[in-house]
């Protein structure tokens, strides 16, 4: 039977995983949205909270590496970000996060942003920032009543985590980062074939298989190119699919990240130890990227995987689980 709590400000409801054994479930309402997050381990462990990035849930944090980390003696969080998910789905009435499907509006943007030009987008376009989905975190924090724990970002989620070190120093103990970027002017754009999968025009097709193939073809492209298993991928696919598909929050989580800008004054803040790790075969945030966080981050270490592309593999997962587990003692 699911458990209830509440305060004033955050009301949780929990009750078992039903996509990991070893997980419990919550749904937590904050002062502004209600957020879904899974959390395991044993009470009293270190906390590990993971924050995923651009449109991808929380299942994508795969079981694999979750039950690494909480082997090696830490509790894990993962979380579905705003508008994706099972968390809140924002209501913006502005058009433009609906032209954002455009390859035209992707290329133009992504574009100016790599070149750190204006974006040239009315401030009320924007339906938020990344400094508001760091808010966000901050809030699920409060609501679990955690004073501090370890934080791991992965791409668009770690520069969530990189803005929620900077920020709140006090809720961040050590930082991980992975396949992420500080987003410099000039830093190496995707690869073409990365480029195109991500600026490829959302189907307007209700058929599932279209839908499913088309976003396991972005997974072919990103993944790390010697570790790719395309059943496995196909069932996670699936699984993410029927869990709740919301393309419009992918769009406006990209435009949050285009209009969120570089970070590098963010970085120059972070005191934690950080440790960054980046794929050699990342194609969709080259190494560069990586290497431009250990050099502004103060604290920071840099490890390069070879083979290792956008994603977590199951062949590495438990490496690069023990990695982080390492760096966190």
């Amino acid at each position: 039977m699911p458990n209830k709590t509440s305060d004033n400000q955050y009301k949780i409801k929990t009750k078992p995983s039903k996509y990991a054994h070893f997980m419990q479930a919550y749904k937590i309402r904050t002062p502004k949205y209600k957020f879904y997050l899974e959390r395991g381990g044993d009470e009293g462990d270190p906390i590990i909270l993971l924050i995923m990035g651009l449109g991808a849930q929380s299942l994508v944090w795969s079981n694999l590496f979750c039950q690494e980390l909480i082997n090696s003696g830490y509790q894990v969080i993962r979380f579905d970000n705003r508008d994706i998910g099972k968390s809140s789905k924002l209501k913006h009435k502005n058009k433009l996060t609906k032209e954002y499907k455009s390859v035209s509006k992707k290329l133009a943007l992504l574009s100016r942003f790599k070149l750190g030009l204006p974006l040239h987008i009315e401030e009320d376009s924007i339906p938020y920032t990344l400094f508001d989905m760091t808010e966000d975190v901050h809030q699920l924090l409060n609501a679990l009543k955690i004073e501090k724990c370890h934080v791991i970002g992965m791409s668009m989620g770690g520069m969530i985590a990189q803005i929620l070190a900077a920020e709140h120093p006090d809720r961040v103990d050590k930082l991980g980062l992975l396949a992420t970027s500080n987003n410099k002017p000039f830093l190496p754009p995707p690869r073409i074939d990365a480029l195109r999968a991500l600026t490829k025009p959302i189907p307007e097709t209700k058929d599932a298989t279209e839908i499913i193939e088309n976003n396991l073809n972005l997974q072919r492209v990103i993944a790390s190119p010697d570790f790719f298993d395309e059943k496995r991928a196909l069932k996670r696919t699936k699984l993410l699919y029927n869990r709740r598909f919301y393309p419009i929050g992918v769009s406006r989580q990209l435009l949050a990240l285009l209009a969120t800008g570089s970070l590098v004054n963010i970085d120059k803040k972070i005191k934690q130890p950080t440790l960054i790790v980046h794929g050699s075969k990342d194609r969709l945030l080259p190494p560069a990227h990586g290497h431009s966080l250990s050099r502004t981050i103060p604290h920071a270490d840099f490890k390069l995987i070879p083979g290792l592309g956008h994603d977590i593999p199951d062949t590495l997962a438990r490496y690069l689980a023990d990695l982080f587990a390492e760096h966190f003692r």
